[in-house]
């Protein structure tokens, strides 16, 4: 691996280690909302405290184990407590990216072994994956590492493994197998001579959000497995996505079409193990192969998880048909479909398979038999899992005394259904919300046989509530309006996330009042706020005429874009004849008291640009890149009075406009330009632009 990397790919890499780390956000939610509420905190607090043993452990000797200097191609002998260079930014940058793989690893055993393992037994199993197991088989394959030394002994032969089908995900899988074996299933889950009890999720919708997470976090997962920003990195995210989608709606349809209904879980136990399987051969597939190996992983979930219930091993999440299974699968279809030119392999691909397999089975066996020997012995020593009345009561409680006020609460609501009872008041815990819920609900009891009037005037205050909160809805409707495009802020309020857009031809005109600075200096304040008023809004007025989106103003300077967010083929002409307008009112607009003419400086460039949401308080909806340097450059280096264009722009208004070449212009970064300055409009809008469909008006 080469140990010199561009700034692109630091970067890049950081953002990925970014998203696989969101991934450990991803896994809390699913395994909280696939579980029952009274174990919820403790599924919370493994996911959270996994990592944070993950990184104590990988940073002292798991790091070293997988990276460092090799004993053999089995494991590594230097790196331990590792202490890089300053000014070398690829080598933390390589750590982090390896240390949140380590921590999904761990963390896949969480959900697996949920609601009755004891939190430390669950220590000692983060502890095992992550600062031995996971770091040996990592060195087989991957250990070359920024020493780019010999490789480990599956590298060397030819196994593919691109972003931790087997090495991740697998290794994951084979030790919750093993841990499930030791601890056996949980209290009533196989009673005997009865079917198997499903145990249903608190939160399935939050589930389902976890879910959307890792699928979000993969594309940082498989993304950054190529440890640079190239060509290749595109391909790779969309054979991911394209991979998980196919799963999901095969192993949707196939649970439906057996059970009759669209089970909640199919989907999304379907969509991850089609992100499993496509990691390992993410970047030696094409779409459609991608299509085939997630379809083929989905359609093996279910087959899997009744595998499971037959065996009567009681997985709480599917890690293992999810894991295991897609990371079987997804390694074996590397040798099945990969392209063995991109790969850089030497062997042929029946060699290959053999070679996929060979990795499969030694990975599996070196996992399973170290975790399932270590569990079974500290089982006999010190029992791994809680007992029945602890397991019955729930985790939250038995293993980190974490009751809440709310459940408090339902236990003597229900006291009170079940008795008949409503004398006694509901214990009210104070400066909380549930306990702002339980001095209401209390008022409730005093009142609910006195008087239906009380209760109609509360369902008219909550009817006047809602009008005032209509009212504000509305009122925030139209300041959104007034700031963001139309479109844009239609896809803020249904995307909280990053809004941004590649535009490949806009025109952007930048136009600035000479010596207004020089002339404000001698105004009052609210002289000059008033005359960039007035003149800002005919330019406003314009803009919406034109179809222009304004982007800003920032201080006597007004910038506008032709062609976004609704493209449109004609914005050169749109923002020219916008231009000559604007140029024509400040030619009559007069200073009262001096009568002094004002001009302005316009620039127009055509070319291509970025477009998206900036902040979270006072956003704006801003464009980048090179062609907004040139057109804001076009105006500084202008002609007061004049409107200046760059070449890109003068060839596609000539039809509308007397243009004269100023020749070569100077311009910083970008060495010589050419310049045109637009001396006279030939044609009016209203003829040149009479195809669009929509009224240009007058001024």
């Amino acid at each position: 691996m080469p140990t010199e990397k561009s700034l692109l790919d630091i970067l890049w890499v950081l953002v990925c280690s970014g998203l696989v780390l969101i991934m450990q956000g991803g896994f809390l939610v699913l395994e909280s909302g696939l579980t029952r509420a009274k174990n919820s905190i403790n599924v919370a607090i493994k996911n959270v405290a996994d990592f944070g043993v993950a990184t104590l452990l990988f940073y002292s000797f798991g790091f070293g184990l997988m990276f460092g200097t090799s004993w053999h191609s089995v494991f590594g002998t230097s790196l331990f407590f590792p202490n890089f260079q300053p000014g070398d930014a690829w080598a933390p940058t390589f750590f982090i990216f390896q240390l949140v793989f380590c921590g999904t690893s761990a963390t896949i055993v969480s959900g697996a072994v949920a609601e009755r393992l004891k939190f430390s037994s669950y220590m000692l199993a983060t502890a095992l994956i992550s600062g031995f197991i996971y770091p040996i088989v990592g060195h087989w394959s991957w250990g070359a590492g920024i020493l780019e030394e010999k490789n480990g002994w599956l590298s060397s032969i030819g196994f593919h493994d691109f972003a931790g089908s087997t090495l991740v995900h697998s290794v994951g899988g084979w030790v919750s197998l093993a841990l499930l074996m030791v601890v056996g299933p949980r209290i009533g889950r196989f009673p005997k001579d009865s079917a198997p009890m499903q145990v249903t999720g608190s939160n399935l919708p939050m589930a389902m959000l976890g879910g959307i997470l890792l699928w979000f976090g993969w594309m940082g997962f498989n993304g950054g497995s190529t440890l640079s920003f190239d060509e290749k990195v595109p391909g790779i995210i969309l054979n991911t996505v394209v991979s998980s989608g196919f799963s999901m709606m095969v192993a949707m349809m196939l649970a439906w079409g057996i059970k009759g209904f669209p089970e909640p879980t199919a989907p999304l136990n379907g969509s991850l193990i089609g992100l499993v399987a496509v990691t390992a051969a993410a970047d030696c597939l094409t779409p459609f192969q991608s299509a085939i190996v997630g379809s083929i992983a989905g359609l093996l979930i279910y087959p899997s998880e009744l595998l499971l219930e037959k065996l009567k091993i009681d997985d709480a999440v599917g890690a293992v048909p999810v894991h295991l299974v897609g990371g079987i699968w997804g390694t074996l279809a590397v040798g099945f479909f990969g392209d063995l030119s991109a790969m850089e392999t030497e062997i042929g691909r029946f060699s290959l398979i053999i070679v996929q397999f060979l990795g499969i089975l030694s990975v599996g066996i070196f996992s399973f038999g170290v975790s399932f020997l270590v569990f079974w012995a500290l089982n006999r020593i010190f029992p791994l899992r809680v007992d029945g009345d602890e397991e019955r009561m729930g985790l939250n409680i038995s293993e980190h005394n974490a009751t809440t006020e709310l459940i408090d609460l339902f236990l003597a609501m229900d006291y009170q259904r079940k008795t008949g009872d409503l004398a006694k008041d509901v214990p009210v815990e104070p400066f909380t919300e549930v306990g702002q819920i339980a001095e209401r609900y209390n008022l409730v009891l005093g009142k609910v046989r006195t008087t239906l009037a009380e209760n109609e005037q509360a369902r008219t205050e909550i009817a006047e509530a809602y009008e005032r909160v209509r009212h504000e809805q509305d009122r925030a409707e139209k300041l959104l309006l007034n700031v963001l495009p139309p479109s844009i802020a239609a896809e803020l309020k249904q995307n909280a996330g990053l809004i941004a857009e590649s535009y490949p031809d806009v025109s952007i005109l930048f136009a600035d009042i000479v010596g207004f600075t020089r002339l404000s200096s001698k105004m009052k304040p609210e002289s000059v706020v008033r005359i960039l008023n007035q003149i800002f809004s005919h330019f406003d007025i314009l803009a919406e005429k034109y179809r222009l989106e304004k982007i800003k103003t920032i201080g006597d300077a007004y910038m506008a874009v032709g062609g976004l967010p609704v493209p449109e083929k004609d914005h050169p002409l749109l923002v020219a004849h916008m231009a000559w307008d604007m140029k024509e009112i400040l030619s009559r607009f007069k200073l009262k008291k001096s009568r002094t003419g004002l001009r302005m400086r316009i620039g127009i460039n055509t070319g291509p640009v970025v477009a998206g949401v900036i902040g979270t308080k006072k956003f704006i909806y801003d464009i980048w890149g090179d062609a907004v340097n040139l057109a804001s450059r076009m105006e500084s280096h202008g002609v007061p009075g004049e409107i200046q264009v760059t070449e890109s722009t003068a060839e596609a208004i000539r039809s509308d406009f007397e243009l004269v070449e100023r020749g070569n212009i100077e311009v910083k970064g970008k060495g010589f330009v050419k310049a045109f300055l637009v001396r006279r409009r030939i044609r009016n809008p209203e003829e040149s632009l009479s195809h669009l469909n929509f009224s240009l008006g007058t001024n």
